[in-house]
């Protein structure tokens, strides 16, 4: 089974990315784990509802890149729904 993880943006965070490691060096016993991490647009603190759109459809247009016609998506919002 091939697993690949497309996200928006970069994590600093030192504990995050261990945390990454660790997960995916126990997943790579039972598939193939790959992660792609698009650029996030460049925005402002505080969006109009217009350019938050504008944002969104520019990171979607780069995620959507890096997927397979036919492949098996499941879309996670930053809100949890």
């Amino acid at each position: 089974m091939n697993i690949k993880i497309v996200c928006v943006g970069k994590l600093k965070e030192k504990y995050f990315k261990d945390g990454i490691a660790e997960y995916q060096k126990r997943l790579s016993r039972f598939a193939k784990v790959e992660i792609v991490q698009v650029p996030d647009e460049k925005a402002p603190e505080t969006l109009s509802q217009a350019e938050e759109e504008i944002v969104k459809r520019s990171e979607g247009e780069r995620i959507l890149k890096n997927i397979k016609d036919g492949a098996y998506v499941i879309a996670l919002a930053v809100d949890g729904k």
